[in-house]
């Protein structure tokens, strides 16, 4: 009996289960993909971007895209099988000073335009799809920079395994 689960249960049986790394690598694909896109710095605690010739961690000059995300419990779908994590990716448009709203909302507006509503990305097993639209916020000065914030609602659907 315990040898049938062992077969049952056995990784290597059919495609791997969709994990967080999957759906961070999606995200970051996709918002890198984005044209023009300035230096993207991942997590809110972020040390910056790793600059090859000083083999450390910098924050870089603005124009750049701080950008992180949250995440729900995975929640079922009545009896199936089927699951969906509910996913809000936050990118914060630095600028310089002076530049104000023009460019930062450009930048976001490039953003948007990157992550349409019911988009769908592939993310190991699973699918993460753009579930509405990408909500602007009013920009502000956030110490010496120009600071635009864009939300992106997403949710992951995936199939548990037993």
């Amino acid at each position: 009996m315990a040898r049938d689960r062992a077969g049952v249960y056995r990784k290597s049986k059919g495609a791997r289960q969709m994990n967080h790394s999957d759906i961070k690598t999606a995200l970051r694909t996709r918002l890198a993909a984005t044209p023009s896109a300035p230096p993207i710095v991942w997590g809110e605690n972020a040390p910056g971007v790793y600059d090859t010739d000083a083999l450390q961690y910098v924050t870089p000059a603005p124009p750049y895209w701080l950008a992180y995300f949250t995440h729900t419990p995975p929640e079922r779908f009545g009896l199936s099988k089927s699951s969906q994590i509910v996913i809000r990716l936050f990118v914060a448009v630095f600028v310089q000073e002076g530049t104000f709203e023009d460019e930062a909302d450009e930048q976001a507006q490039r953003i948007i335009d990157q992550f349409p509503i019911d988009l769908i990305l592939s993310a190991g097993s699973g699918q993460i799809q753009v579930s509405d639209m990408a909500d602007p916020q009013a920009g502000s000065m956030d110490g010496a920079y120009f600071r635009t914030n864009v939300s992106i609602r997403c949710r992951a659907i995936f199939q548990r395994t037993p």
